[in-house]
């Protein structure tokens, strides 16, 4: 009898030590699955209870309902996000650089010039603070003009009233560069600085021969236009923009596709430059970390609020980046085995 009780009490204790070994090892597991704070499915944490103000462009451009959607994305994660309609991109690198914003939609070009502090940024000098997210679609420079005005190249832009987008905007910023490759200046144009939305409606009212606008593809606002008025796209000559790449390297030539628009008979050469995601240094690893995982994690919601972002591609992610990656980004495209 005593035998027996000694081997079932040998054999209970044998079973406590071998739960408690589990446990610990459990424990330790855990320990070691979390040990890394900004990875892990609880990432989210980070941006509870943040303020995220998310910097767009005109309601009439891509950025608008993408940054309306982030924002979004970032308060169903706790955050107190916003987003603002702003003059775009230079605004959006200057408020960013200022520390008074925390991510914001940028052309690559402008946010390059901005980091560089050359210049429309030559004055007020580099943008030092700037760090990249990533590299989202493409921008297409599209130069809207109505078949009535006669206008089907650059140089029949002379003299006419031409809306270059709003001052200091990444748009803007290409119209001069576009004009200059065709050895042309604001002093051959009657240059009015309006939005893209303030352009088109000008070519409604008959006020504007002609508007620039740098956006995905298609714009809303040309949507519209073009079901009211015959519209063409002027092409800007593949070897210009080949030529402008050697000093603007953030320009590729691409093709704005004939069915893209009610009315274009044809595929039409224009430019191309990356569109950006940019924040500041003084964003936490942890903040843009999530920020960045949370954009990737719920693409579709994004590619629901605008056709251009079905463009947006993780594997380019890190492309013509316009200023140093944010190490909290870096750490995010690390784990997905994506290098600059």
């Amino acid at each position: 009898m005593k035998r027996s009780i000694s081997f079932l009490s040998l054999a209970m204790a044998f079973v406590f030590l071998l739960s408690a070994c589990n446990a610990e090892n459990a424990v330790e597991s855990e320990s070691v699955g979390n040990d890394d704070s900004l990875g892990g499915d609880d990432y989210a944490k980070a941006l509870d209870g943040e303020f995220i103000t998310v910097l767009t462009g005109g309601s009439s451009g891509v950025y608008f309902p993408l940054g309306g959607t982030m924002a979004k994305i970032y308060q169903d994660m706790g955050a107190k996000a916003n987003s603002q309609s702003t003059a775009a991109s230079a605004a959006n690198a200057t408020t960013l650089n200022q520390g008074k914003a925390e991510i914001g939609f940028s052309m690559g070009d402008a946010a390059s010039d901005a980091y560089e502090g050359i210049d429309s940024f030559e004055k007020q000098g580099a943008q030092e603070n700037l760090r990249s997210i990533a590299s989202l679609y493409t921008n297409y420079l599209q130069i809207v003009a109505t078949k009535g005005s006669g206008i089907k190249t650059i140089e029949d832009l002379k003299g006419k009233r031409v809306a270059v987008g709003a001052p200091a905007s990444g748009t803007e910023i290409s119209a001069q560069r576009v004009l200059a490759a065709y050895d042309m200046t604001y002093d051959d144009i009657k240059a009015d600085y309006l939005s893209f939305s303030e352009g088109v409606e000008g070519m409604k009212n008959n006020n504007i021969d002609a508007v620039v606008i740098s956006s995905g593809l298609p714009n809303a606002g040309v949507l519209e236009l073009a079901t009211s008025k015959e519209i063409v796209i002027v092409e800007i000559d593949k070897e210009k923009i080949l030529e402008m790449q050697k000093d603007y390297p953030t320009f590729f030539p691409t093709v704005v596709s004939k069915d893209v628009y009610i009315g274009m008979d044809a595929d039409v050469h224009t430019v191309g430059v990356n569109n950006v995601l940019i924040t500041h240094k003084d964003v936490s690893d942890e903040v843009a970390y999530a920020m960045t995982r949370a954009l990737y994690d719920n693409i579709s919601q994004l590619q629901n609020s605008h056709n251009a972002a079905k463009d947006i591609d993780i594997k380019k992610a890190l492309e013509n980046l316009p200023a140093p990656l944010h190490p909290g980004a870096k750490k995010y495209f690390d784990e997905q085995g994506i290098k600059e």
